[in-house]
């Protein structure tokens, strides 16, 4: 008799406690569903904003290349003229031709140096320095005063070889999307 009031006290106690009923599993099994459903979101709308900052990055590359390639190309087709006028300068000792060529060379370079990067700039500058050399040594020459074949071939050969280098220079930027 003694330990049944015991049990009748523990048994009224239990009553008076927290029960876990069927109705809080599911409110517990809800809110975990809500919160897994927020964290789906939260990663998913994540996951887009990077994607799209990555296709901008990729977009923005590529637009930045198209750019350099038509200034390059632009500097290119310039340097030709350059060229092309020194060699007609040989039959008709007429340096109007060349310095319009060297003039169309300065626009182009402009174009290199706003396309950038930094490392075309001390080609750029070097091709255009060159051509203009020679044009300032061409436009104090007359067909009384010939230019010697060796003086030509060298001065010819400085406003080639800086060409090379700003072909070499220009592909390596192409090939260098971060550039």
């Amino acid at each position: 008799m003694y330990i049944i009031p015991f049990v009748a006290q523990a048994a009224e106690k239990k009553k008076d406690a927290f029960e876990f009923t069927e109705a809080w599993g599911v409110t517990i099994a809800s809110a975990v569903t809500v919160l897994g459903m927020i964290l789906a979101a939260w990663i998913a709308y994540r996951a887009g904003r990077r994607q799209v900052a990555d296709q901008g990055l990729i977009e923005h590359r590529h637009w930045r290349r198209q750019n350099r390639l038509e200034a390059y190309k632009q500097f290119m087709v310039a340097t030709d003229g350059v060229t092309e006028a020194l060699t007609d300068w040989l039959t008709t000792r007429n340096t109007t031709n060349v310095r319009q060529a060297v003039v169309a060379l300065g626009a182009a370079k402009a174009e290199v140096m706003l396309s950038g990067p930094e490392s075309m700039h001390s080609r750029v500058i070097k091709v255009n320095a060159e051509a203009a050399k020679f044009y300032a040594y061409l436009s104090q020459r007359t067909i009384a005063i010939p230019v010697p074949t060796q003086l030509w071939r060298q001065k010819y050969g400085d406003v080639a070889a800086a060409q090379s280098a700003f072909v070499a220079e220009a592909a390596k930027v192409l090939d260098n999307p971060d550039l």
